[in-house]
């Protein structure tokens, strides 16, 4: 009898523990539609039963999230509570740092003995978390410099590096540097180099203006691999949507080497050697159905004046256009609730990579929207990715 008991118990702990795993993403979402209705008490106690599901996997953003709901809600001690284990914590970051001090949402704190000092400790905190980190100038245009951020791993370095395009919406932002360390430090913890590439932005640059920016951000690297301390033959790249897609699109490419541009930096290749991103574009002719082009705001692909122009600038930067057998080795994440790039847009890039005998895996997100978060844990599982494939 005891015997069963303790198995009946351990059924229930597993299922429990089950049931909060999968759960975490609701309360995350729960706590974000009483947020915006104000109803702050319930959301902050959404937002804790989300962190206890997650466990030590929940960002270093819920916890800022669930602190600001508690100070809204008019429970100092409670916000205080989130707010010092912040301060405590290896994923505080400068940027964190920066919103808890300027937040609108923690006005109310600000008369509080305890504000000041835990401001402090968390800006300590985030300096001491700090990965060493270089801007380096890896090319011009329009009189612009175009610049990336090597970020070094604080074990020693494997020699081994990857591209993170540092894109959103085809925009680059210097203040996201912070943000995508964090995204990336799964990758440092391995030794791995990280290089946050930012290319030149939309409106002012189109898509086709970017992939030739990231183009230039590979060879740059690769022709200082040694100043870098990397191999040049084992460079991985990834991102998120247009981030992923401007990925695919560099790792798609035909890998065309000008032996006689001026500029050395442009006699050596632009390829990768592996490639992992989440939800992408890659089939801007039929962006969820047939015949749809992704966006109309034809500013993307550059001064195009008709549908004829916008639909041959499409078809110029589809990736699904360009899979070949010597592409890459290729892993894609994508949530079955994403509303902002379609699903297909996943599925018909891996079967063209399946026809053509290209290595990949895919993973299809139960539920996941467009949302790095959503992606959790599996995201984690891109560094075993580039392990398998940059040795």
């Amino acid at each position: 009898m005891t015997k069963i008991i303790y198995l009946l118990f351990l059924v229930s702990l597993l299922t429990l523990t089950y049931s909060f795993a999968h759960g975490q993403t609701d309360f995350y979402k729960k706590g974000d539609s009483l947020y915006k209705i104000k109803d702050y008490k319930n959301s902050a106690l959404a937002y804790a039963d989300g962190i206890r599901a997650e466990g030590q996997a929940a960002s270093i953003g819920r916890y800022r999230f669930c602190a600001a709901s508690w100070a809204l809600a008019g429970e100092a001690d409670s916000a205080f509570y989130y707010l010092n284990i912040i301060s405590r914590s290896e994923k505080a970051n400068k940027v964190i740092a920066q919103n808890i001090r300027y937040g609108a949402d923690f006005i109310a704190l600000q008369l509080d003995k305890r504000w000041q000092p835990v401001l402090n400790a968390i800006q300590l905190q985030a300096e001491m978390n700090g990965y060493p980190q270089e801007e380096f100038i890896y090319g011009h245009k329009d009189g612009i410099g175009l610049t990336l951020v090597q970020i070094k791993p604080k074990k020693i370095p494997n020699g081994k590096a990857i591209l993170q395009v540092a894109n959103g919406g085809f925009v680059s932002s210097y203040n996201g540097i912070e943000f995508q360390t964090a995204s990336v430090e799964q990758y440092l913890a391995k030794g791995y180099t990280v290089f946050a590439v930012m290319q030149g932005s939309y409106p002012r640059y189109a898509i086709p203006d970017q992939i030739n920016d990231i183009k230039r951000a590979i060879r740059y690297i690769r022709y200082h691999a040694a100043k870098f301390g990397i191999d040049p033959g084992h460079m991985g790249i990834t991102g998120g949507s247009s981030g992923g897609h401007l990925a695919l699109a560099v790792a798609t490419a035909d890998d065309k080497i000008n032996t006689t541009a001026p500029d050395p930096v442009d006699r050596v290749s632009s390829g990768v050697q592996a490639v992992a991103v989440l939800f992408p574009p890659t089939d801007l002719l039929n962006y969820g159905e047939p015949g749809k082009v992704f966006r109309e705001n034809t500013t993307l692909y550059g001064p195009v004046t008709d549908t004829a122009a916008r639909n041959r600038v499409a078809r110029e930067i589809s990736p699904l256009l360009f899979v070949s057998p010597d592409d890459p080795p290729v892993f894609i994440m994508h949530g079955d609730a994403d509303s902002t790039v379609p699903l297909q847009q996943s599925q018909t890039i891996i079967a063209r990579l399946n026809e053509a005998g290209v290595p990949n895996r895919f993973i299809i997100k139960k539920g996941g929207k467009h949302n790095g978060d959503d992606m959790k844990p599996e995201w984690q599982e891109f560094v075993d990715w580039f392990d398998k494939y940059l040795k």
